[in-house]
C-alpha cells in the first residue's frame, strides 16, 4: 500500500508540475487578469486537491508532450474567457 501512496504522491506532483505551473507561468507572461494570476495562493489551494482527485486521469496527460500542449491551451484559453 505504502508505494500506491507513494506513486500517486509522485504522479500527482509530477501533473502539477507539468500541467498546471506551466500554465499558470502562461498567463502570468501575458499579463493576463485572470484571477489564477491575481490571486496565486488560493490558486494552488484549489488546483492541489483538484489535480489528486484527478491524477489518474492527468497523469497520462502529463506523460504525453502532445497531450500536455492540448491541455495548457485548453486551459488557458478558459481561464482566459470572461
Amino acid at each position: 500500500m505504502k508505494y500506491y501512496i507513494a506513486f500517486y504522491m509522485a504522479a500527482w506532483i509530477i501533473s502539477l508540475a507539468k500541467l498546471y505551473y506551466p500554465s499558470i507561468n502562461f498567463l502570468a507572461s501575458i499579463e493576463s487578469n485572470s484571477v489564477l494570476v491575481r490571486k496565486k495562493f488560493l490558486g494552488w489551494v484549489i488546483a492541489a486537491p483538484a489535480f489528486a482527485i484527478m491524477t489518474p486521469f492527468l497523469f497520462p496527460v502529463a506523460l504525453s508532450d502532445r497531450a500536455s500542449k492540448v491541455f495548457i491551451v485548453a486551459f488557458c484559453d478558459k481561464a482566459l474567457e470572461k
